[in-house]
């Protein structure tokens, strides 16, 4: 269903004010959420916005204790332009007290009354309403920009998936280069795609407001294997991937991904990666494993929203790598949510941090890389974790441990952290050839509103072995 509205003004033309669409629920209400309505406003006029459910998976959370993790999530997605109103109640009436919107720093400010939470929108975003009642169940609202060339079931080179559920069965869909898979608004597709293309041919495109589902599949569930997408060259946008039997998305060549949307439960259910200068911009991740693999020279990751579960890094930088990285730049990223960082673990080894790099082979080096613009809002298990050789106490990844490579350059600008880390981050160069780690700028990172300086950077970083050129506080003027 689509919306517009307009404003009159005398004398003058009438003016588009907004476009709002919503989607058609699925048939005999499926995968919906038992807990939340959403109805979204355009201009006075309202419509109900179906919210979707994913019940967490028994044994999804990589043998830690689930008491931490979610047991749900619910989502609801829907298109605009101008401004809209967001109302969510629960189905129960119950009274709501307290709601926090997030990320914090899109700065919304949700109003109640009775039972029923409101804020208003005025561009694309993804959020999560967290409500004071419901701290196991989210609820996330993924508000999408409005749809341009849209396909039809008709348009050549176009594989559409309508309104409705629709299962491909066991074996992954293939897609070929220069086609595009459209999921419209409303389709809730079960199982895979391989969208294959040759080198230095098309690519394939994957796009639209549907939800692509791994809730079938359920073989070699929990391996890095069974992939929701694998692709060469992609560009992919718009949709939700979630219940994935393994990762969500990886790309051998570029990959161009924007607004995608991602949930999961399985160990190894990891998020997105893609080949060199590939670019992850605008998307919500709350996946069980490393959420964007972050070791190809030229990647972009801008401006996404990351909730860490049991397992995994928010920026990978990779377990063992085998190449040089040049040239990497992440510009904005939001954790909302932090599980690990609820365990009281003591370990400082585990993969859980903003970013991580866990093993380099091969002389490979890492240089001019930059993150910048963190925000997290919650207590972290660990900020960083970089080791050119993996540690000895880590009996799951013996093989891993070569070490033959080194770090030659990075800069961690503007972060802030809300609570003091249950860990503070290492830096470890005990790896050979060179096995070193030099020239670690962290400029502007403020942990619990403390910024970190030369005076009392040990409170928050070790350095083990080859470490070199560390340096901290605020830019030099």
């Amino acid at each position: 269903m689509c919306l517009l509205a307009f404003l009159c003004f005398a004398g003058a033309e009438r003016l588009l004010a907004g476009e709002l669409s919503v989607y058609p629920a699925l048939p005999d209400n499926q995968y919906r959420s038992d807990l939340y309505d959403v109805t979204v406003s355009l201009a006075g006029e309202s419509r109900p916005s179906y919210v979707y459910n994913s019940v967490r998976e028994m044994g999804g959370s990589h043998g830690k204790p689930t008491v931490f993790t979610t047991d749900a999530n619910h989502w609801t997605s829907f298109s605009f332009s101008g401004a809209v109103t967001v109302q969510i109640k629960l189905r129960n009436g119950a009274a709501i007290k307290n709601a926090t919107v997030r990320p914090l720093a899109k700065q919304i400010q949700a109003a109640i009354v009775g039972n029923t939470v409101s804020f208003t929108l005025t561009k694309p975003t993804s959020l999560f309403v967290e409500l004071d009642s419901q701290s196991r169940q989210p609820l996330f609202i993924f508000a999408n920009p409005p749809e341009v060339n849209v396909p039809t079931p008709t348009t050549p080179n176009v594989i559409y998936f309508g309104p409705g559920v629709t299962d491909l069965g066991t074996n992954p869909r293939v897609v070929t280069g220069g086609q595009t898979v459209y999921l419209a608004g409303g389709a809730y597709v079960k199982g895979r795609l391989n969208a294959f293309s040759s080198k230095g041919g098309p690519g394939v495109a994957i796009r639209g407001r549907g939800i692509l589902s791994g809730i079938g599949v359920t073989e070699n569930r929990g391996t890095f294997s069974q992939f929701m997408i694998s692709a060469r060259d992609l560009n992919l946008e718009g949709i939700v991937v979630t219940d994935a039997p393994g990762p969500g998305c990886f790309s051998g060549g570029k990959l161009v991904a924007e607004n995608v949307k991602m949930l999961a439960w399985t160990r190894c259910s990891d998020g997105i990666g893609g080949g060199p200068n590939s670019l992850v911009k605008n998307c919500f991740f709350k996946v069980n494993d490393d959420t964007i693999h972050f070791h190809v020279s030229g990647m972009q990751a801008i401006d996404n929203v990351v909730w860490l579960q049991s397992a995994g890094s928010a920026l990978q930088m990779g377990w063992n790598v085998t190449k040089s990285v040049d040239g990497e730049l992440a510009d904005g990223l939001d954790i909302i949510g932090n599980d690990l960082g609820r365990t009281g673990t003591k370990k400082d080894w585990l993969n859980g941090n903003i970013v991580a790099l866990m093993d380099i082979h091969k002389l490979a080096v890492y240089k001019n890389i930059v993150v910048e613009n963190v925000r997290h809002e919650s207590q972290p298990y660990q900020l960083f974790g970089v080791r050119i050789k993996l540690a000895a106490e880590d009996p799951g990844h013996a093989s891993y441990r070569e070490g033959r490579g080194g770090v030659a350059g990075m800069v961690f600008k503007n972060i802030t952290v809300a609570q003091k880390p249950l860990q503070p981050s290492v830096f470890d160069g005990n790896g050979t050839e060179p096995g070193s780690i030099q020239n670690v700028t962290f400029e502007n990172l403020r942990v619990a509103s403390e910024l970190v300086t030369d005076k009392n950077a040990l409170e928050y970083v070790v350095q083990r072995g080859k470490t070199s050129g560390f340096r901290y506080g605020l830019p030099a003027k």
